[in-house]
């Protein structure tokens, strides 16, 4: 099977790639964009994890609402409530096919689980 742009967005990964060890490292808010600008208001927040499955490379993994997490959890591990993996492609500008194929994550919940 070949992807295409809109196939792509159908491929769903499973969290088990990630590995067992996600270790919290960074927490900031996105914000909400209206016609391709931003807007001060605040959707949620990302949490970036460094993933053991991936020899420590880091997934930012978005979720919508307050701030669950503080700066005290950064280099502990979590776990994320109901976690869903994508990919997406990127395009290097002015030139043809796909540049690199990215994992994206969205989750409803995380919690601090050990250090």
């Amino acid at each position: 099977m070949r992807l295409n742009n809109a196939t792509i967005k159908q491929v769903i990964v499973s969290p088990v790639t990630l590995g067992e060890r996600l270790r919290l490292c960074g927490i900031r808010p996105y914000n909400e964009y209206i016609d391709g600008n931003r807007t001060d208001t605040v959707l949620g927040y990302t949490y970036t994890v460094t993933c053991s499955g991936f020899q420590g490379e880091r997934l930012d993994v978005k979720i919508p609402g307050k701030q669950l997490l503080g700066e005290d959890a950064y280099d502990h591990l979590v776990k994320f409530a109901n976690i869903q993996l994508g990919i997406y492609s990127s395009f290097v500008k002015g030139q043809r096919g796909i540049d690199a194929v990215n994992i994206k994550a969205m989750a409803e919940g995380v919690t601090v689980i050990g250090g």
